[in-house]
């Protein structure tokens, strides 16, 4: 049986980086070339990121099971991929020549994003009570990753997790549903 790959980190960071690269590196990789769209360069920094900031870090969290250190892993690596998405985001230049005063539905927009902020922490609410798998079969699906590479995260069987699926989305919509529809009298 191996060892895991949280305990190799925790003996030796070198010996853990090997570890870490031959059991992650590929499933990153493929993640990151065909779900989020990056360049094989951009995957590659990416990947690399993630494991700077898991050999750093894993050491002071203990883990159950060598999935769970795999859901951190996958944790790690996405919100790594938020942080680059926002940072090209923020390198993008907008050049607008009409006039400010043409923009009449702003306070409109200020009200959605009251009401997207409610449903947002209804939403946040109702994942935070779900497990550690389920919250992640929920949120992987919704980047378009396949149930066979799910699978491998949350360690279920690939063909019941379009049961799973299906049964969570509709369980946590009906609650958030339920708690929205309060009378305002």
């Amino acid at each position: 049986m191996q060892k895991e790959t949280y305990n190799v980190i925790k003996e030796s960071k070198n010996k853990g980086l090997k570890v870490f690269y031959e059991r992650y590196s590929k499933k990153l990789f493929s993640y990151s070339i065909s779900h989020l769209k990056l360049d094989e360069d951009e995957a590659w920094e990416l990947i690399y990121s993630t494991f700077e900031k898991i050999i750093e870090k894993s050491p002071s969290y203990s883990f159950e099971s060598e999935s769970k250190f795999g859901a951190f892993v996958l944790v790690v690596f996405l919100n790594d991929f938020r942080n680059l998405y926002k940072n090209r985001k923020k390198e993008i230049q907008f050049d607008f020549e009409e006039n400010i005063d043409d923009y009449k539905s702003l306070p409109q927009e200020a009200e959605n994003s009251e009401n997207d902020s409610e449903k947002m922490r209804l939403l946040k609410n109702e994942l935070e009570k779900l497990e550690d798998w389920q919250r992640m079969l929920l949120l992987l699906k919704a980047q378009q990753m396949p149930y066979s590479q799910i699978a491998e995260y949350v360690q279920k069987p690939e063909n019941q997790l379009k049961v799973y699926y299906s049964r969570l989305k509709k369980k946590v919509m009906e609650n958030i549903l339920s708690k929205k529809e309060v009378p305002n009298d």
